[in-house]
């Protein structure tokens, strides 16, 4: 039998109610946790009187809020839960068990007078159980019904022009141009002049039927409706500016992929580079033939994971040190900064082969020169981002090295997927990766109740047999790649061709 985690119960066998003080009352009451003895070694009595308790308590601490108590002396806070809990006065119930031929266990309470009836019915209701009001003929009370606020009419082409002029200063030319598509076709197909706060999930569904029946496919409409119906999209900023009723986003829930789509996007995503692929990219005489700052991006991206993008906004002031340890920090606190999501918000350790390679020598290099950024030619208000010139001038790299490679998907982010994937290998924890390459665990339980891990601990490992960043190896010819690195002679650009 399963007891309630409130519940303790002292070797003598008697059952005790323990009650935690939320955080911000316990300077107030001076204690972090409340323990009362139910007087009772039977467990269904005990958990009747331990509802009572809780009940009381949640008074007590709702009082002391609305109160704004500073601070109570022991003998002021223990008159107050007494009060209120009234475990002085708890009236003992009596509860009687028999047991059928059959096996069955019946169990009656002892109601000898109305004050039974009335504790039983209270410490009942207290438990929050509505079958149980239902029955004993006190439902719970209707919730009152919330005002709905009013909404100001406004056409689906002022909606769209006002939704689209909000993302213009923090969205990236190129994504801004693909939510417009997309809230552009939205108007187009149900009229610009049809009033936004009318429209219906079936009017929705009608719209990305049609788009399937033009020939979009599941990818392509999923990108649609994270737009239009997702987190931070159309629906959600018309609700919260007063123009669409708040409640169901009608624009969500209408396309899925399928678990054969599903298989076949695993299938044609990034592939990660085997260690040999990875001893091609990086041999140096093939290393040589990329650009100075590429290389520098190359190498964080192998030795950190991450996204072109984030690599290419970096700003010398990022390289930082913390606990002894030098550390990248991704961000969006700078000029033109911008990352995916919050997860993508976290300190790098660097890796011991990245300083073998001159990276510290580097950014000090680019501080004492008062350089802006690590990579001027990544540019941030470009059409896709800081990260699209290190996409193209690794993606040319790419195919000089890998021209008779197998046929697959690759490019830079195959550098993030080489990252976690030989993490994985090693035994490095899903948290902890997930903390170095910044994503978000599906678990809510990890970014409840889980800590972010120390420098050290990332690099290291958080334990005597768990590794960390530190363990990976790809047996790269470091000083051949660290003279490369610190060339600073011009580079004579070759022509490349490619034949497969």
């Amino acid at each position: 039998m399963r007891i309630p985690h409130h519940l303790t119960r002292s070797p003598t066998g008697l059952w005790a109610f323990r009650q935690r003080v939320p955080t911000d009352l316990q300077g107030v009451v001076g204690r972090r946790v409340f323990k009362r003895t139910l007087r009772t070694r039977d467990l269904p009595t005990a958990r009747l009187r331990a509802l009572a308790l809780a009940a009381g308590y949640a008074q007590a601490f709702d009082v002391l809020r609305d109160q704004r108590v500073d601070k109570l002396s022991k003998r002021e806070a223990d008159e107050l839960i007494a009060r209120l809990t009234q475990s002085d006065n708890l009236k003992e119930l009596i509860l009687h068990r028999s047991r059928a031929a059959d096996g069955t266990v019946t169990e009656r309470w002892q109601i000898d007078n109305e004050e039974d009836l009335r504790l039983f019915q209270k410490m009942q209701r207290q438990g929050a159980d509505p079958l149980l009001d239902a029955v004993n003929g006190t439902p719970s009370p209707a919730p009152a019904p919330v005002p709905k606020s009013k909404l100001t009419p406004i056409t689906l082409e002022d909606a769209c022009d006002a939704w689209l002029a909000t993302l213009k200063g923090n969205t990236l030319p190129k994504t801004w141009t693909i939510k417009r598509t997309a809230i552009v076709s939205l108007v187009s197909f149900l009229g610009s002049k049809t009033k936004l706060h009318t429209l219906t999930r079936t009017d929705l569904a009608r719209w990305y039927q049609h788009m399937r029946e033009e020939g979009s496919s599941t990818p392509t409409l999923t990108n649609k409706q994270s737009y239009i119906g997702g987190k931070g999209g159309f629906f959600e900023w018309a609700m919260a500016s007063g123009y669409y009723p708040r409640g169901d986003n009608v624009a969500a829930g209408h396309v899925s992929y399928s678990i054969r789509e599903k298989r076949a996007r695993r299938k044609f995503g990034f592939k990660p580079y085997d260690a040999h692929q990875v001893q091609a990219l990086f041999a140096p005489a093939a290393f040589e033939q990329l650009a100075l700052s590429a290389r520098w991006a190359a190498v964080i991206g192998l030795y950190t994971g991450a996204r072109a993008a984030e690599v290419g906004q970096l700003l010398p002031s990022d390289v930082t040190e913390q606990a002894g340890l030098l550390c990248i920090h991704m961000s969006d606190e700078g000029e033109h900064q911008k990352l995916k999501s919050d997860a993508s918000i976290r300190t790098v350790p660097v890796h011991p082969d990245l300083l073998a390679l001159g990276f510290k020598e580097w950014v000090e290099g680019l501080r004492a020169a008062d350089a802006k950024r690590l990579f001027p030619a990544a540019k941030p208000d470009a059409k896709n981002g800081a990260g699209n010139w290190i996409t193209k001038a690794f993606g040319r790299h790419l195919e000089a090295v890998g021209k008779n490679w197998t046929p697959g998907k690759r490019g830079f982010h195959s550098l993030r997927k080489t990252v976690i994937q030989s993490l994985q290998g090693a035994g490095v924890p899903s948290e902890l990766r997930a903390q170095v390459v910044g994503h978000e665990l599906d678990d809510e339980h990890h970014a409840t109740y889980s800590r972010e891990f120390t420098a050290h601990e990332k690099l290291h490992g958080p334990g005597k047999n768990t590794p960390g960043l530190a363990v990976l190896d790809f047996g790269l010819n470091l000083p051949a790649l660290r003279a490369l690195l610190n060339d600073q002679t011009p580079r004579k650009r070759v022509r490349r061709t490619s034949t497969g």
